[in-house]
């Protein structure tokens, strides 16, 4: 009988599935087994990498379906999953995770989202994030003082540079950044768990040569809500942006372009931020089509027969399963 076999991250491996970053597969493990079906967990195999789309083998067609932890895998009988940007929200997806998942090849128009609607989701989805200040890598509860009007770069670290979503780093991010910020100060915030001293000690000196780079630990939402916009490759800080209606411009590819300026080459920054600046509304009807259209929400209605339409659409109908 086929069953649905999760790899996760060798760090995780005896972590309980019930982990708010292994919700979902908790779920699908607990789904498949109510019902009389075979799932399982096991350690990722050592040599699937965040940049790998195919691994040049046949090791996953063995007649069950795999579901990847934060991968980017594209074979068949694999499935890339991953919470999105907010916990609570996830995408199972058989292109790729966040930056890379299907989402980004879709189109969006606000006027496909009833405003009355998106503006109830989108407040909820404010006092959940903004009005707590809550963010996914536990912030600081102190409040800081932010320059007005300020531009805000966030470094990501290695890992977008690593996966093939951006040709900068983030110092050459930066370093684009102000040579089209004009006289706006620049706040720059380390990622807070992947900075590197290398990186630390160019910004450093970055820092010490330019008086409109400031370095920030300062909660995001402390950030953004002062900024005229956000600047990253792709990352989350983005979405938690459009929650204080701070437009985004990015370095990379992402899965939420349709509503960010995103720059292709050096040189660019200056136009891209004016055309953020532009911005006026959307957010709601976006972040609603985002997370309520495109993800898996946890607790929703729902939630597991869109579980098994995605099986479906994987070639893994119920019908499948019980078959044997």
């Amino acid at each position: 009988m086929p069953k649905v076999i999760v790899h996760v991250r060798r760090q995780h491996a005896d972590c309980d599935l019930s982990r708010s970053f292994l919700e979902l597969y908790g779920i699908i493990v607990r789904m498949f087994r109510e019902q009389g079906l075979q799932a399982e967990s096991r350690v990722m195999d050592p040599d699937i990498k965040s940049g790998l789309r195919h691994t040049g083998d046949r090791r996953f067609e063995d007649g069950n379906l795999h579901i990847l932890d934060d991968q980017h895998l594209q074979m068949p009988n694999v499935l890339n999953g991953s919470m999105a940007y907010l916990e609570g929200y996830w995408h199972l997806d058989p292109k790729g995770t966040r930056g890379f998942s299907s989402i980004g090849g879709k189109p969006f128009r606000a006027d496909m989202i009833p405003y009355k609607y998106a503006a109830q989701f989108y407040g909820k989805l404010q006092a959940k994030w903004k009005d707590t200040r809550r963010t996914r890598y536990s912030p600081p509860r102190e409040r800081e003082t932010i320059p007005p009007g300020c531009i805000s770069v966030f470094f990501q670290g290695a890992h977008p540079y690593r996966t093939g979503a951006t040709s900068f780093t983030d110092i050459s991010m930066l370093q684009d950044v102000l040579q089209g910020a004009g006289g706006r100060p620049v706040l720059v915030k380390p990622h807070p768990r992947l900075a590197d001293i290398g990186t630390m000690t160019e910004l450093a000196e970055i820092a010490a040569r330019d008086s409109r780079v400031v370095i920030t630990g300062a909660n995001i939402h402390d950030i953004v809500a002062a900024s005229c916009a956000t600047v990253s490759v792709n990352s989350s800080v983005a979405i938690e942006g459009f929650l204080h209606r701070t437009p985004a411009v990015l370095y990379g590819v992402s899965d939420f372009h349709h509503f960010a300026e995103t720059i292709t080459g050096p040189g660019q920054f200056a136009g891209a931020l004016d055309r953020a600046q532009a911005r006026t509304g959307g957010y709601a009807q976006f972040l609603t089509w985002y997370f309520r259209n495109n993800c898996l929400e946890i607790g929703a209605p729902g939630l597991e027969q869109k579980i098994w339409e995605i099986f479906a659409g994987a070639g893994f109908p119920r019908q499948r399963f019980a078959a044997g």
